[in-house]
């Protein structure tokens, strides 16, 4: 998901290895670094000096007062929409799963906190995953073709470890204090302590300078909900109905079963199918992590509240088909009724024996089963090609993709497979 970047200015960015404009990112022709190589041992050991009033620390995750210390953090100061009416409420156990994946480095879990009674005051964190940043399989052949023939920069790189950067969050009380920027470079240097130098990240902002710009669309589930909320309006072609809502609630009804037979929570016996069937799809595009077999178990196997994962079995019982969705809940400001938008995320797929539209539509019923309000998304992957027919609607956030110190040129958000939690 989105982080917000609490609008380090361009002074900063200025600074860093990204492109400045959008020129530069059109014009880019050859992926790959844009610093000049280091050496681990050419980083800092000791952190970027901060006020003596606060002190660095890395929450450990492990511990429920310091995960509840990062969650309250995030509660009561993460991403709100532009009118303030509904913030991203990610749960303990959601933000355990997210940032402790196998290989995790604690040391990229970075907080600034007070010290005279250790309040949590900023966070920002970083996970290591496989990415491949070039051409996708299905047009490697033509960008081979395209160097021999016109000496245009190099687009295919192998898949390399990199980092995400997620959950850069400031303490509203802090917000001028410019502690976004410093919080960037610290985790930046630990990152770089690994021989780890490229990262990738999103924010609902523009910053110098995307790499791509996708669209969140949204799919009720619970209208008579959203419309009470105002996440959604009632639409004006139902108020000439004499019960418009009754109307509404039949034109978003989902049947009660998948249509799709053998739809089956996935299990650990699944693991290794998915893994290929996840890792195959995802080649189909320019910018998409690669999984093995202990990430897929960690990310998809189910958690009640946090993920949910699925798979299509054959009548000899293989599995076929696969599909996932995430728990992202929001709190509800400032409504009477309602506290809390339970909200599904669409998040990785591979529809390998029945049509992506009908996948997605078997993905809608399973959340609508688990009481989900809406089913949200960004317009990556294909998901552009079932939203229409699915019944998603446009909506008012676009999420800007950012590489750090890696030229990109820019890509439609179609050729991007990575889904930001």
């Amino acid at each position: 998901m989105s982080a917000p970047i609490d609008n380090p200015d361009h002074e900063f960015w200025s600074t860093q290895p990204v492109f400045q404009n959008e020129s530069e990112c059109s014009e880019a022709s050859k992926v790959g670094p844009i610093d000049k190589p280091k050496e681990v041992n050419d980083i800092p050991t000791h952190p970027y000096p901060i006020a003596s009033t606060f002190e660095w620390c890395s929450p450990n995750l492990e511990s429920e007062e310091e995960l509840n210390a990062v969650y309250v953090l995030l509660r009561d100061n993460y991403v709100e929409d532009n009118d303030s009416m509904f913030r991203f409420k990610y749960s303990p156990e959601f933000l355990k799963w997210a940032l402790t994946p196998p290989g995790y480095y604690p040391s990229w879990h970075v907080g600034v906190r007070r010290k005279k009674d250790n309040l949590l005051l900023a966070f920002i964190a970083g996970i290591p995953l496989t990415m491949k940043m070039g051409v996708a399989a299905d047009k490697l052949e033509e960008t081979k073709k395209k160097i021999e023939e016109e000496g245009a920069g190099d687009t295919y790189e192998a898949p390399r470890r990199i980092c995400e950067i997620n959950f850069l969050c400031v303490h509203k009380q802090l917000r001028a204090k410019r502690m976004a920027p410093i919080l960037i470079k610290e985790v930046t240097r630990r990152v770089n302590l690994e021989n780890i130098w490229q990262a990738v990240y999103t924010a609902g902002v523009a910053i110098p300078t995307p790499f791509s710009i996708g669209q969140y669309f949204h799919r009720s589930l619970n209208p008579e909900k959203l419309v009470a909320i105002r996440f959604s309006m009632m639409p004006r072609q139902y108020e000439k109905f004499q019960n418009p809502m009754a109307m509404l609630k039949r034109n978003y009804n989902l049947p009660a079963v998948p249509h799709s037979k053998k739809v089956q929570e996935m299990t650990q016996e699944d693991v290794g199918v998915v893994t290929k069937l996840l890792n195959a799809y995802l080649e189909k595009f320019d910018v998409s992590p690669q999984f093995d077999e202990t990430e897929v178990a960690h990310y998809f196997l189910p958690r009640d509240g946090v993920v949910y994962a699925y798979v299509l079995k054959s009548q000899s019982n293989e599995v076929t088909d696969f599909f996932s969705f995430y728990s992202l809940p929001s709190t509800v400001i400032g409504n009477s009724k309602y506290s809390e938008l339970n909200a599904a995320y669409v998040y990785y797929y591979a529809a390998n024996t029945i049509s992506l539209e009908q996948l997605m539509n078997d993905l809608l019923i399973m959340a609508n089963a688990k009481g989900f309000d809406v089913c949200n998304l960004v317009d990556i992957q294909e998901n552009s090609g079932f939203l229409e027919k699915l019944k998603f609607l446009p909506g008012d956030g676009r999420l800007h993709y950012y590489f750090y110190n890696w030229s990109y040129p820019r890509v439609k958000s179609n050729r991007v497979g990575l889904v930001m939690l």
